[in-house]
């Protein structure tokens, strides 16, 4: 699996997820995630997920989470490594920077990080 290939598959994931769709029926928060020096904006809303590539040289983002590709490609490992497991793991092991709009983040955190895990189903 390559990073572009796996978060390109987020949308259609999200969407054959039911539980997870109802659940984010409220949600709207929009993350820039960055790994292997690309950047991918995922943005969710309306029961909806959407994946574009940053646009300019400031794209609008509620929460920016920044780590090389080998964190996210761990990440989704069917079994992560520790430091790979959860979002606040990889930053507390220093593979992960998040910098932003809390508020957003927070209120829909476990809708974000269950969309962040998709692809570990996947495998």
């Amino acid at each position: 699996m390559t990073l572009d290939a796996a978060i390109a598959d987020l949308p259609k994931l999200f969407a054959a997820d039911a539980r997870l769709v109802e659940r984010s029926r409220h949600a709207a928060v929009r993350l820039l995630l960055e790994g292997g020096g690309s950047g991918w904006i995922l943005g969710l809303a309306d029961r909806k997920l959407g994946v574009s590539r940053p646009e300019g040289p400031m794209p609008g983002w509620d929460i920016a989470l920044r780590g090389d590709a080998r964190v996210w490609l761990d990440h989704w490992q069917a079994v992560p490594p520790v430091d790979a497991a959860d979002i606040f793991g990889m930053r507390r092991a220093g593979r992960l920077a998040i910098e932003g709009n809390f508020l957003p983040f927070m209120r829909h955190l476990q809708v974000v990080k269950d969309i962040l895990a998709l692809p570990r189903a996947a495998r």
